[in-house]
């Protein structure tokens, strides 16, 4: 049987120890000829099968479908169905947990995030991003501001921002955006005590008595600031080199 426009289940099954792949499609002759034209090639997107593959060779696998879906909607969740019952169980070959998202729930090592990175950026330097020159809609801004709304974002991943952002200069454009979304703001309590705290260049033992008089003197952005004070050393490059910055213990007698 062809099973020429119907949606089917099928399975890729290992007939050495019955193991199996679990996949649909509405066009099940045409699904049959890219996994194998996959296999041989060595590049078919689930490893485990791939592997298997590669041990057992062709003549291990038969493909079988399995259940025949009448309404081709409910394709997958017919088929998320069949992976709730038999994925992470020995005889599943599927790498993908859930069929709206493949990457959903994998969990990944830091050897293969690092090998993808560099797969990734290997691959950048002669295409172009899909995202490049493309701006994202009023809409689109509001909802992955609402999305990010409340989320602690971890040191690792604060580091990681300050890194690509070091030594570019903000537009005047977007340094007005800055200045208007401050705007109002009521600060509190805890940041105006940050920000009024006295700072001491160490090597001259001048005492400046907020941030803001220390930035203006030295011509520092907030985040060079902020690193040097919280580095406690001197500063080891740029116009600044060598100078020391640290907050003045307020119970310190100068």
């Amino acid at each position: 049987m062809d099973y020429e426009n119907q949606s089917v289940i099928y399975k890729i099954i290992n007939i050495e120890n019955a193991k199996f792949y679990i996949g649909s499609s509405i066009i099940y002759s045409a699904r049959r000829r890219k996994h194998l034209r996959d296999l041989r090639a060595n590049k078919h997107h689930c490893p485990h099968l791939q592997a298997a593959w590669n041990k057992y060779g062709e003549s291990s696998f038969v493909f079988r479908v399995v259940e025949v879906v009448d309404n081709k909607d409910d394709l997958p969740k017919i088929e998320q169905k069949w992976l709730d019952e038999h994925h992470g169980k020995g005889n599943c070959y599927n790498f993908a947990r859930y069929v709206d998202n493949s990457n959903r729930g994998v969990v990944r090592t830091e050897s293969h995030k690092l090998a993808l990175s560099a797969s990734l950026t290997e691959f950048y330097k002669n295409n172009p991003h899909p995202s490049k020159g493309k701006k994202h809609s009023e809409k689109s801004k509001l909802l992955m501001s609402k999305n990010r709304s409340g989320k602690p974002v971890s040191d690792a991943t604060k580091d990681l921002i300050r890194q690509a952002n070091l030594g570019k200069k903000a537009s005047e454009q977007t340094k007005l955006k800055l200045s208007e979304m401050r705007k109002g703001k009521k600060k509190s309590e805890e940041h105006l005590a940050k920000f009024n705290k006295s700072v001491i260049e160490v090597t001259t033992g001048i005492v400046y008595p907020s941030l803001k008089d220390v930035k203006e003197k030295f011509e520092m952005s907030p985040g060079a600031l902020a690193r040097a004070l919280k580095s406690n050393k001197p500063i080891t490059k740029g116009k600044n080199a060598g100078k020391h910055f640290k907050y003045v213990d307020p119970n310190t007698d100068l």
